[in-house]
């Protein structure tokens, strides 16, 4: 069960928020002049980590922080994913090597593990902690304070060779205890499903978890199971019977296939105007995550606080978020 602290407090900063909104302009040029830090340098820089599809925003803060111009950038060779936002070396060199060997996330999971162990003062994510990362928060005494800041959405893929292009929840469930096996099941071919999972505390598994299976068990299927966001899309991209999911902003930004579909859940598809709006059924948000214990003069704290005002939330819409507030 979530902790009292992360809700009120999660409380007590929405509201500021919203009093800061109503006397703040909206201009989005003075958004941007107001994103800073006083006497932010890379030597005080914050110990930041995250969720794998949430590292772009983390170096585009960064970029922005530091003054720095970036690009979107295709590595292919880069296992984790194609696309990276990466920092220009051109004009401030070492501002921009800083940015590339700094900001890396482990992962959702080793991220709250880090934050918890303060190998890390700010980490965001994809969700909120699991119960078994706020046990091992509690065991040491850790509060953590979860406050969302973005909009995205826990999507379902298949290869873009199969005609299916919709489910309902009720499929997607019955898929993944077994009792719908085909294709034909639910408007495509007789072939097998191959349903792929992730591995059990990675952030799309928590979000399948939680959000769709609920009280339902999963079928258990070693050979299924995907360790890397990248390798279950991998995966889907090869296999014309395959299904999976994701979160939509990593397909959509950091992956970019051609061979890859989103689908609609429920007759909606999550489209810009859907999630918005939260009328895509598996709506989520981003989280920005720090210690209770944090010093309120540090970097980290400040830069935690500067994400819910409205220049942190236009520098979260450039990133191709959508913004929480």
């Amino acid at each position: 069960m979530k902790t009292l602290i992360s809700y009120f407090t999660g409380f007590v900063f929405l509201i500021g928020f919203l009093a800061v909104l109503s006397l703040t302009s909206c201009d989005d040029s003075m958004d941007e002049k107001n994103f800073y830090i006083d006497n932010l340098t890379m030597d005080n820089y914050p110990k930041v980590d995250g969720s794998t599809s949430t590292e772009p925003l983390q170096v585009l803060i960064a970029c922005r922080l530091l003054d720095v111009e970036y690009s979107w950038v295709y590595l292919s060779f880069w296992f984790n994913y194609p696309y990276h936002l990466m920092p220009s070396c051109d004009i401030k060199p070492d501002i921009g090597r800083f940015i590339t060997e700094r900001i890396h996330h482990s992962g959702t999971h080793s991220s709250f593990i880090n934050l918890i162990h303060k190998n890390a003062d700010l980490i965001i994510t994809a969700r909120t902690a699991s119960d078994d990362e706020l046990f091992f928060a509690d065991s040491l005494g850790i509060k953590l304070i979860e406050i969302p800041i973005a909009l995205d959405a826990f999507v379902f893929l298949a290869n873009i060779n199969n005609p299916v292009n919709s489910l309902t929840t009720k499929e997607i469930q019955d898929i993944y205890t077994g009792n719908i096996t085909h294709w034909n099941e639910v408007g495509g071919t007789n072939t097998e499903i191959r349903p792929y999972q992730r591995n059990s505390n990675s952030g799309s598994q928590e979000l399948m978890e939680s959000l769709v299976m609920k009280d339902l068990t999963m079928l258990d299927l070693p050979d299924m199971i995907m360790h890397g966001m990248m390798g279950l899309i991998n995966q889907i991209e090869y296999d014309r019977e395959g299904l999976g999911y994701s979160v939509n902003y990593y397909t959509q930004y950091m992956i970019r296939s051609d061979s890859v579909n989103i689908l609609a859940v429920d007759g909606v598809y999550p489209d810009y105007k859907m999630l918005k709006n939260k009328e895509y059924g598996y709506t989520t948000e981003v989280y920005v995550i720090i210690r209770e214990d944090l010093d309120k003069s540090s970097t980290a704290y400040k830069l935690h606080e500067l994400l819910l005002t409205a220049s942190g939330q236009s520098v979260i819409n450039e990133s191709g978020y959508i913004p929480y507030y």
